[in-house]
Formats: structure tokens, sequence, C-alpha cells
């Protein structure tokens, strides 16, 4: 009887009904849907739920992301303190101007993208990574090569974590090709996950999250392109490279920090953009809601295109476990990824009053970098390695964003079964 009343809470049925659907979906876009592996498919989703129960379950995986989460947190603090060198009071977030986004936030990138590129340069990253595929890559049987690119992406940024395979680019097959894009669209770099800690967003749900989207992404991209090729045997052998371009652990710092810089410059001039389009866009939509409402006698809600984006993605918030507002929240929150961008999917999310068990699951679903605006970065970081393949990654770009989405959806969906 318990196990049916655990079910029932929180409509956790219907959790089961969308991770079903989630694969039917990504059976049907598949390029080659005969050529899809069952057995891959099952230990693939197995492997999911296992890493799923592990981070989220056990004593040790919970108190393992709470340490490093914590880490993160202190991580920010020093962030903290170089910014308030630079802009004195103006970062207290208690003070009457409030939270400032560009001082509260932009400086974090900075640090984070010196940080990082200083444990790149000490090989920290690539021996994480490389004990990560000893794990991995037997399980699923998938090629050492995507499979490092995949694990990598939970680290580094899209564009960064190819830089491990660089040497083996030119001869992946199209269905290794789309799971490096889309382990890239499903995950976020470790520089911007300190951005959403910094918003609000809670810190180990994002470092779940981006445990489970390796096994997540692999399997949505090789549902939507099976793999038909002979593989390789020196890329089911690829190994990490421990070659950095950084001469000293000062000259990695000062790498990152550049890095870092133009990173922050490029997310602040795409919020301003991207939200100015939106209201824009918005206020277009609310006119013609207006002249309809006055010529023809109709009753329509004042339009704009997060409340579209609520009614033509709540379905997926209803299997989410969602009901009411908080299903055309989800709805709202999941157009807005993709439409726009997950740092402004994020910000709305913190700002909602929704449930805590809501921002939870919301997070893993949340959690990637799949937006149109991310294909033209893909090809053209990807396409900067490995120009041979820039025709591949034009035809891949809207499924590496479609598969992104659905392997967010399929982690929020295990996480909404175990929370």
């Amino acid at each position: 009887m318990q196990f049916f009343d655990y079910f029932i809470e929180h409509n956790r049925y219907l959790n089961i009904f969308g991770i079903i659907t989630i694969l039917v979906i990504a059976a049907l876009f598949s390029r080659k849907r005969s050529a899809i592996n069952i057995r891959f498919v099952i230990r693939a989703l197995g492997f999911h739920f296992l890493v799923a129960c592990a981070v989220l379950k056990t004593s040790l995986g919970i108190t393992v992301l709470q340490k490093i989460a914590d880490y993160v947190g202190r991580l920010y603090q020093f962030a903290d303190e170089g910014a308030a060198f630079m802009f004195g009071n103006l970062l207290n977030a208690e003070s009457p101007w409030g939270f400032v986004f560009a001082i509260k936030v932009l400086p974090v990138i900075v640090f984070f993208g010196a940080f990082t590129a200083l444990l790149f340069h000490l090989h920290i990253i690539q021996w994480c990574v490389a004990q990560l595929n000893k794990l991995i890559q037997p399980v699923l049987g998938t090629s050492g090569t995507e499979t490092l690119c995949a694990i990598a992406n939970s680290f580094l940024g899209q564009t960064e974590a190819p830089l491990l395979i660089r040497n083996y680019l030119k001869n992946m097959t199209k269905s290794q090709m789309l799971v490096v894009m889309v382990s890239g669209m499903a995950t976020i770099s470790g520089a911007i996950l300190a951005v959403f800690v910094a918003m609000g967003v809670p810190a180990v749900h994002l470092l779940a999250s981006s445990v489970m989207a390796i096994p997540a992404s692999m399997l949505i991209a090789k549902i939507l392109y099976p793999e038909t090729a002979n593989i390789k045997k020196t890329q089911q052998q690829a190994q990490v490279t421990f070659a950095t371009n950084s001469n000293n652990v000062f000259d990695a710092v000062a790498q990152g920090t550049l890095d870092g810089v133009q990173l922050a410059i490029n997310i602040g001039a795409m919020l301003i953009s991207f939200l100015a389009l939106l209201a824009m866009l918005n206020c277009g939509l609310a006119a013609i809601a207006t002249y309809l409402n006055s010529w023809f006698g109709l009753a329509l809600p004042q339009l704009s295109i997060q409340l579209i984006f609520s009614y033509v993605l709540a379905p997926f918030g209803y299997l989410l476990g969602f009901t009411g507002n908080e299903a055309l929240a989800a709805g709202q929150l999941l157009g807005t990824k993709v439409a726009v961008n997950e740092v402004i999917a994020y910000g709305s999310l913190v700002n909602m009053g929704l449930s805590e068990r809501a921002v939870n699951i919301l997070t893993y679903a949340l959690c990637g970098f799949s937006n149109f605006s991310c294909i033209g970065i893909q090809i053209g970081g990807i396409g900067a390695l490995v120009p041979e393949k820039r025709k591949w990654l034009t035809e891949l770009g809207l499924y590496a964003v479609f598969g992104g989405a659905l392997s967010n959806l399929l982690s929020a969906m295990v996480a909404s079964l175990l929370l």
C-alpha cells in the first residue's frame, strides 16, 4: 500500500508516463529508427536511474554533493572579495538598490574563468574526466571519444570540452558528433553554475543535474541518431590529453581571467538584447490581442511569448507532476529556456514564488545550454577545431537543441520520481 501511496503522492506516477513520452518523442524524430539499439537504451536508462539514486537517495551521494555545494558557495564568497574591492558597497544586495546582476553575478564569471583555467593547467579537471570515463565508458559501451566529451561537458563549457578530444574529432561519425553536441547542450559550465548559485538556484540540484546529464544526453543522442558505422579502435581507446595552452600557473590565471571577462561581457550583452527583444515582441503580441478583442469582441488575455509557451509546453509540466499554475509556470520556463536562454529562465524561476519541490525539479529541467543561440556557439567553437565537419554541425544544430532539451526533461522526470 505504501508503494502505491508513494507514486500517488506529488503525482509521481505521471513521471513514469513522462519518461516513456520523452523516449517515444526521441524515437519518432530518430534519423534511423530501425537502427535504435534497444539494449543500449535499457542500459543507459538504467545507468541514469542508478546515478540519480546515488546522488539523491544515498547518504554518501547526498553528503558528497552537499560538500561540493558548500565549496562552490565558498568560492562565490571568494569572488565577492575581489568584486568588493572594485565596487564597494554596491555589492551589498541588502542595500536600497538591491541585487544588481552586473555587479553581483558577472564578476563571479571572471573569477571562475580564472579558477577553472588553473585547475585545467594543474591537470585536475583532466584527471577527474579520465576517472569518470573509466567508470562510464565500459558500462554504456560507447566510444571513448564521445564518452570523454560527454563527461567533460559536465565540468567545462560546450566549446571547451571538445578540446579534450580535438585529435579525434575529424574521424567521428555523425552519431558520435551528435553526442558531442547534445551533451554540450544538456549541461552547463562550472562558471555558469556559479552564476545560478549566486541567483539563488539550489547548488546541490545543479550539481546532481550535471552528473545525471552524462548518461541522459548520450541516451537521447543515440536514439535520435543511432550508431551504424564501424567505430575505429583508436576511438574506442581515446584517452584524455593533459596538454594545456598555458606556460605556468600565472599564465593560466591570466588566460582564464580574460576568457572569463569575455564570457561575462557576452552574457551581459545577450541578456540586454534578448530581454529588450522579448519585451518588444510581448508588446506586439499584446497589441494584437487588444486589436482582436476590440474589433471582434473576443476576450483574449494579454498575449506574451511566455504565456504562449506556458500553454504549449504545459503538458510537460503536468507530466512532471505539477498542477494548476505550477504546471503553466513550468511550461513558461521551459519555453523561455529554449527560445531565449537558461539564464533568463532561472532568473524567472527564483522569483516566481513556487514551492521548494517545484524549484528543485525545474532546476533539472532548465540545467542546460539547449537554446537556439547556442547552435551558433557550437558551430563556431567546434567548427574551428574541425572545419571539415562544419556542415555536419549546421545539419545537426536543431537536433542538438532538441536532444539537449529532452535530456534535461528526462533528468527532471527521474529526479521528480525520487524527490
